[in-house]
């Protein structure tokens, strides 16, 4: 079954609320391969916004006004740079680079690499610097993890995450949000990135669904 039919029927079976998206973070990608994704049942995407080095991604401003012109919703999300130790201005760098554009939600992306795992206090003030830093800015905040990647970095014992929406990692090919296991004060995943490592319309990506 190709990807279209598919998503097609996923869609036909899981409801007429179920919306499903991508995540990317490389290109440019044109305004052509952000219609065929939408063509092929996609509605939203979210493209990394500010790259692991401690930089905006170059690619960004191109990416989100491509997948706006196709017909996409957008969000942006900001991968950490933990050893730069500025976490404000990692945050204020993606969102003046940014502005004007009409993405949605900021989400602040939390997985194992690059950060040491031997500080877990450091990385929490490191984090709710960022927290509140994004709040600052009339965009939605909203955070990427797993329950692994939490407990390593900051401890499941620290819950100040759980007062943003969660967009949940969890690579089982299922997309739904009724297997979310709790964890780190989160009760329930608002959206779910379901698989990876996907290519469709000249574009690598990763599936996510949300209702």
């Amino acid at each position: 079954m190709n990807n279209f039919l598919l998503l097609t029927f996923l869609v036909l079976a899981t409801g007429i609320s179920a919306k499903y998206g991508f995540d990317a973070s490389a290109g440019p990608f044109s305004v052509e391969s952000m219609k065929c994704m939408k063509d092929n049942n996609y509605v939203f995407v979210i493209f990394r916004a500010h790259q692991q080095l401690g930089r905006v991604d170059p690619n960004a401003i191109a990416n989100v006004k491509a997948a706006l012109a196709g017909g996409l919703d957008v969000d942006v999300y900001i991968y950490p740079c933990p050893r730069c130790r500025d976490p404000k201005q990692q945050v204020i760098r993606t969102v003046q680079a940014l502005k004007g554009l009409n993405y949605k939600t900021i989400w602040l992306d939390v997985e194992r690499q690059g950060w040491n795992l031997r500080i877990k206090e450091e990385n929490r003030k490191f984090l709710k610097e960022m927290f509140m830093e994004a709040t600052k800015h009339g965009k939605k905040v909203g955070i990427y993890t797993s329950s692994a990647e939490w407990s390593q970095i900051v401890g499941n014992d620290w819950t100040e995450g759980a007062k943003f929406p969660l967009w949940w990692a969890r690579w089982d090919a299922k997309p739904t949000l009724k297997n979310f296991q709790p964890f780190a004060g989160w009760r329930r995943c608002i959206m779910k990135q379901y698989d990876h490592n996907k290519n469709l319309c000249g574009v690598n990506f990763d599936q996510n669904y949300t209702e």
